[in-house]
């Protein structure tokens, strides 16, 4: 993250080495989380926090966990 807050690419890929580090982050699908009230237009967002949390198994999906990217 640089001094502005704003994630950069050097911080994005030792964020995710971390998750890749365990096997639940090894496996986890991957989604994004737009924020509520956004314009509809609204094509960029920055990412605000990343998160690996336990995916509730409704359907065929056997994917135990998910990585949360939450965009602001």
């Amino acid at each position: 993250m640089n001094r502005d807050g704003k994630w950069d690419t050097k911080y994005l890929l030792q964020v995710l080495s971390r998750f890749n580090e365990s096997e639940e982050g090894k496996h986890a699908k991957v989604q994004l989380l737009l924020p509520m009230g956004r314009p509809p237009g609204q094509r960029e967002f920055n990412i605000k926090e990343i998160r690996l949390v336990d995916n509730i198994l409704i359907g065929p999906d056997k994917a135990k966990h998910k990585l949360i990217i939450m965009v602001e």
